[in-house]
């Protein structure tokens, strides 16, 4: 994230998208097996490989954040415990996928109920399976794009003024 443009911002965000999209059929697949708690197992085991390399791509690693500028590692370290704090764990941890899961309880309930019931039950856990996950990884990829949006804000040089 050191010199990452808007646009390269985006692309990036498009590209952790598709990643998502792939994955999240993964987890549909998996919501499909009438095995209970099988798919959030899955998905946990998906978010756990897929949020860390999400950060990656965004340039928010540990290891990115120690070779910026000090500025601009103070505005992303602030920028990220104030977006949602615990959230930016770059390892999905039991507290991090609680913390997800929570907003889908609904979800996760329907779908571990839905699977069931023959035929459309399955096509419903499928589907809801597909959605959590999305979900989940997107509400990620939003807090990642914002908080490189408002530290390229920050450090872009302002235009100058008109007199």
């Amino acid at each position: 994230m050191l010199k990452m443009t808007m646009q390269e911002l985006d692309t990036i965000r498009e590209e952790c998208r598709r990643i998502v999209r792939k994955k999240a059929r993964w987890s549909g697949l998996a919501s499909i097996i009438p095995v209970p708690l099988l798919d959030l197992a899955a998905e946990a085991r998906l978010l756990s490989r897929l949020l860390p390399d999400i950060t990656a791509r965004f340039g928010l690693t540990p290891e990115k954040i120690r070779q910026m500028p000090t500025a601009q590692r103070e505005k992303v370290q602030w920028h990220m415990r104030n977006r949602r704090p615990g959230f930016f764990g770059l390892v999905a941890t039991r507290m991090l996928l609680r913390r997800s899961l929570q907003g889908q309880l609904g979800r996760v309930l329907t779908t571990q109920l839905a699977k069931f019931v023959p035929l459309t039950g399955t096509a419903v856990a499928g589907v809801m399976g597909y959605q959590v996950l999305r979900r989940i990884a997107d509400q990620y990829i939003d807090d990642c794009y914002e908080v490189g949006r408002l530290v390229w804000q920050e450090s872009a040089p302002s235009a100058p003024q008109a007199a």
